[in-house]
C-alpha cells in the first residue's frame, strides 16, 4: 500500500508540473552550475568504500528531502517511473556541461530509448529472478544520480511541494550479478555492472581458452561512457585515458608513470613523442603484447631491476601497510615502488613467483636487509619473508571470495591477457628503472608500440619483440628489461606449494596457515616472536638481533636456522641520542618492519628499494598487529629527531 501511495505521489507530482503552468519554468542557479562543473566530489560527500559512501550520501538525502524510502522498498518498475519523470524535466544547461567535458553523468539517450531498454531488462529478469536485486540496486543508484545531477534545485522544490518520495542508495556491498546462464543474463549484468572486471584476466587460463563467459574482455570501443568509475580523482588524460571514453585515446595519452599520491600532479611523467600512427606502421614490425607461456625475468648480472613496479591499491589503513589492487579508483589509494631480483611465470601451472631484497632506510638503515618471496599457485598465495634473522610465512587468499554465487577465485593473469588490445601506434617514451635508469626524464628512451585495453596501457619493443611496459592508473606500473627475459623456468621447484616454510615446523612465524601450509583465516602461530624481535631491535640495535636468534632457535630446534644467523654479525656500539624519545623508536621500527615507506630512490629517481609486491602487503599488515598496537597506543609521537648514532667495532 505504501509503494502504491508513493507511485501515486510521483505521478501526481509529474502531472502537476506538466499542467500547473505557473512556476514550472526553472533555470540553473549558481550552485546548480557549480555542482555540475565539479567532477570530483567534495570530502563531505565521500566514503572509504561503496558502503560507507552510500551511507554518507543517504544522510545528505534524508536531510534535504521531506520523504525518502530505502532502496529495497522500491520495485524496479517504480524506480523506472521515477527516472522517467525526472528525465522529462532535466535541465539542458546541466546536460550541456556534462556533454562538453565527457562527464559520465551525461545522459546520451532519450526517455523513449530508456523505456525501451528497461522493458527488455524487465522481460529478461522475469525469466531470471536471481537478477532482480542487482537490477533494483542499479536502478536506485541511477535514480539518485538523476535526481541530484539532472534537476535544478528549483525543479526539485516543485516536486517536493507535491509530496514526491525519493529513493535512497543501497547501503550494503554491491550484490554480484549473474551465474553463467547465457547471453540474456550477460546483457542484464553488463548494464548493471558497467564494470572493468578483474575476472576477465584473472580467471583460469583453461576457462579463458574454453571461452567461458566473463573470462575475456568485451570490446570497449562499443562503449562511450568511460571511465567506468567516473575518474573521481580528476586525473588528466596523461595519467588516465580509458578505451571506452570519448574522445578516444591517442598516442602519448594514458602513459602514467612513477606516482605517489592521488593528486593529479604527483606523478613523474615520462617524456613521450609520437613516431607514427597505427595506420602508418608496418604491422610486420609490431610485436603483439603477449607474455610467453613460461618465462624468467632476471638481469644477467644478478642485480635487482630486471622487473620493477609501482603498486597502486585501495587504502585500508593509515600507513598503507596492507593494500590490494582493486577494480576502480573511487576510495583513496596507496602507492609503493619496488623492484625484484627475479620473476617467474608458468601459465600451465597457474603459477608466478617474485623475489625481492628490501634495503632498510632511514633510522634502521644499519639493520640487515629484508628479503621477501611472493609465490602464487592456482588460487593461493604464500608470502615468505626473512625479517632480518627470523623467517615468516603468510598464507593468503587473493580473491577475497569476491563472489560466492557461484564461487569465483583469482588466479595469475592470462598469458594472452592483452591479445585483443587496440594498437594505437609507435612512440618514443622514457621507460622507468630498467638498465640502471631513473624515472621521468631520467628513464631509458625507447621506441615502443603502444596498445590499450580498457584502462590498461601496454608497450612492446619492436626490436626485441618483448613486452616492456604496462600501466593501469589505479593498479600500477610494471616495467621489464627487454634483455632480462628467458622463455622458460629452469627449475620447477621454484613453484613448490605449499612451501616448506609455511608448513608446521617451518618458519617460526606462520600467519593464516594450517599445519599443511594451506590458507586458513583462523590459524596462526609465532606472533609472540614479533613482539620479542621488536623489543630487542628497538633496545639493542642490530647486535641485539643475534641474541634474539640464540634464544629463538634454542627453543625451536626443529626450525631451520636462517642463513644470516649462522655467523655473528659485526659488533655495533649502538645507542639512541638522549633526545630521541622511545615513541619515535617504536614508530620508526614499525615503519621499517612493515615496509611502510615508498622505497628509496637516487636523486634522478632510480629505484633502490621498496617492500614486496602487494601480496606481501596483505600478510605484513597481519604480521604487524603487535607492533601497530604499540604504535597506535602512543598519545604523542615526536618527529624530526636524529637517527641513532652508530660505530662499528672491528
Amino acid at each position: 500500500q505504501r509503494i502504491q501511495a508513493m507511485r501515486t505521489l510521483v505521478m501526481s507530482a509529474v502531472t502537476t508540473l506538466l499542467l500547473g503552468g505557473a512556476g514550472v519554468s526553472a533555470s540553473a542557479s549558481v550552485s546548480d552550475m557549480r555542482r555540475a562543473k565539479t567532477k570530483k566530489p567534495r570530502a563531505a560527500y565521500k566514503g572509504d568504500d561503496q558502503t560507507t559512501m552510500s551511507n554518507v550520501l543517504n544522510q545528505h538525502l534524508k536531510r534535504s528531502e521531506k520523504s525518502t524510502l530505502s532502496c529495497e522498498q522500491w520495485s524496479t518498475v517504480d524506480l523506472q517511473e521515477f527516472m522517467a519523470a525526472i528525465a522529462e524535466h532535466r535541465e539542458d544547461e546541466l546536460q550541456q556541461i556534462y556533454h562538453s567535458v565527457e562527464d559520465r553523468r551525461d545522459l546520451k539517450h532519450t526517455v523513449e530509448d530508456h523505456k525501451s531498454h528497461w522493458a527488455k531488462l524487465n522481460h529478461i529478469v522475469s525469466n531470471h529472478p536471481h537478477l532482480y536485486e542487482p537490477q533494483q540496486e542499479s536502478h536506485c543508484r541511477e535514480a539518485v544520480m538523476w535526481w541530484t545531477h539532472h534537476l535544478v534545485e528549483e525543479k526539485r522544490g516543485h516536486f517536493r511541494l507535491q509530496g514526491i518520495t525519493v529513493p535512497l542508495l543501497p547501503e550494503g556491498p554491491k550484490k554480484p550479478c549473474g551465474r553463467g546462464e547465457g547471453s540474456d543474463e550477460e546483457h542484464v549484468c553488463s548494464y548493471i555492472n558497467e564494470k572493468n572486471s578483474c575476472d576477465w584476466c584473472h580467471s583460469t587460463q583453461a576457462e579463458h581458452d574454453a571461452g567461458a563467459e566473463g573470462t575475456t574482455p568485451p570490446d570497449a570501443l562499443q562503449k562511450t561512457t568511460g571511465p567506468d568509475d567516473g575518474n573521481p580523482h580528476g586525473w588528466d588524460r596523461l595519467r588516465r585515458c580509458d578505451q571506452d571514453q570519448l574522445p578516444r585515446c591517442q598516442l602519448c595519452e594514458g602513459v602514467g608513470g612513477k606516482v605517489w599520491s592521488d593528486k593529479n600532479e604527483d606523478i613523474d611523467l615520462p617524456p613521450c613523442e609520437i613516431v607514427a600512427n597505427a595506420s602508418d606502421v608496418d604491422p610486420k614490425t609490431v610485436a603483439p603484447p603477449l607474455y610467453p607461456k613460461a618465462f624468467t625475468v632476471k638481469r644477467k648480472d644478478g642485480k635487482q631491476g630486471g622487473y620493477s613496479d609501482t603498486l597502486i591499491g585501495w587504502k585500508t589503513d593509515p600507513f598503507c601497510f596492507g593494500f590490494f589492487p582493486q577494480n576502480d579508483s573511487i576510495p583513496p589509494l596507496c602507492y609503493r615502488s619496488e623492484d625484484s631480483l627475479v620473476k617467474y611465470y608458468d601459465i600451465e601451472k597457474e603459477a608466478t613467483r617474485i623475489d625481492y631484497t628490501i634495503h632498510n632506510e632511514g633510522v634502521f638503515s644499519i639493520f640487515p636487509n629484508i628479503t621477501s618471496t611472493i609465490l602464487m599457485v592456482q588460487d593461493t598465495m604464500w608470502i615468505q619473508n626473512h625479517l632480518w634473522v627470523v623467517d615468516q610465512c603468510i598464507c593468503a587468499n587473493p580473491s577475497g571470495n569476491h563472489c560466492e554465487t557461484p564461487p569465483c577465485k583469482s588466479y595469475v593473469h592470462h598469458w594472452d591477457t592483452f591479445k585483443t588490445a587496440q594498437y594505437l601506434g609507435r612512440e618514443k617514451i622514457a621507460v622507468e628503472w630498467i638498465q640502471n635508469h631513473g624515472t621521468g626524464k631520467s628513464g631509458k628512451m625507447m621506441e615502443l608500440d603502444h596498445f590499450i585495453l580498457w584502462s590498461h596501457h601496454v608497450w612492446t619493443d619492436p626490436v626485441s619483440r618483448r613486452l616492456v611496459r604496462a600501466w593501469k592508473p589505479f593498479n600500477g606500473l610494471q616495467n621489464y628489461d627487454p634483455e632480462a627475459w628467458v622463455d622458460s623456468v629452469a627449475d620447477d621447484s621454484v613453484f613448490e606449494a605449499p612451501p616448506k616454510k609455511c608448513k608446521k615446523g617451518g618458519a617460526p612465524i606462520r600467519i593464516n596457515c594450517d599445519d599443511e601450509g594451506h590458507y586458513h583465516p583462523k590459524k596462526s602461530e609465532g606472533i609472540e616472536h614479533l613482539e620479542a624481535l621488536f623489543m630487542i631491535a628497538a633496545q639493542k640495535g642490530p647486535e641485539g638481533l643475534q641474541d634474539f636468534v640464540d634464544v629463538l632457535y634454542k627453543s625451536h630446534p626443529a626450525a631451520e636456522t636462517p642463513p644470516s644467523s649462522s655467523k655473528r654479525m659485526a659488533k655495533v656500539d649502538f645507542h639512541w641520542p638522549d633526545q630521541q624519545l622511545r615513541s619515535l623508536r617504536i614508530e620508526a621500527f614499525c615503519r621499517s618492519l612493515v615496509g611502510a615507506g615508498k622505497g628509496s630512490h637516487d636523486a634522478d629517481g632510480s629505484l633502490q628499494s621498496g617492500f614486496g609486491l602487494y601480496y606481501a602487503s596483505i600478510g605484513v599488515a597481519l604480521m604487524s598487529l603487535s607492533c601497530m598496537s604499540k604504535l597506535l597506543s602512543r598519545k604523542r609521537l615526536e618527529h624530526g629527531m636524529g637517527a641513532p648514532s652508530r660505530r662499528v667495532v672491528r
